[in-house]
């Protein structure tokens, strides 16, 4: 019996390496961004730092729309790769001040995040004066 109990042990640990290479990979982020460009109203280019489960340097592009909507592109170069993100979001006021929170999706990535797939959410506080954004995601990829 203890030999079968070996056996098996020993068949999980030789497959162990390819589980790990692979599969759910949770995340929690906060980022910390700073304004580089405005385009009038409406568009925003960001960047910045993530300090958490995947740590680098973050790149956005937002476009606003009717006051309160956003939607983008941000991209974090990690060690290991990049990778691009989908973002959409909404604020919950016009104020100096302004609250927000939306959804992530994972849209691609270089080195070790190439093909990875994942989804998250976020919420934060703008400036609307500074433009200075910071914000807390969550979320997981799969590759």
């Amino acid at each position: 019996m203890t030999r079968k109990l070996l056996v098996v042990l020993a068949s999980l640990a030789v497959a162990a390496p390819a589980v790990a290479a692979t599969g759910e990979h949770a995340v929690k982020e906060h980022v910390d961004l700073t304004l580089v460009k405005r385009t009038g109203t409406t568009k925003l280019e960001h960047k910045g730092r993530a300090t958490g489960t995947v740590k680098g340097a973050v790149t956005s592009k937002i476009t606003i729309s009717h006051s309160v909507v956003m939607r983008g592109t941000v991209t974090i170069s990690a060690a290991g790769g990049k990778i691009r993100l989908k973002v959409s979001g909404r604020a919950r006021s016009i104020g100096v001040q302004t609250k927000f929170n939306g959804t992530a999706t994972m849209s691609g990535g270089t080195g070790k995040y190439a093909g990875a797939t994942g989804t998250g959410t976020f919420k934060g506080v703008v400036n609307r004066r500074s433009w200075h954004v910071t914000l807390d995601a969550t979320g997981s990829y799969h590759y």
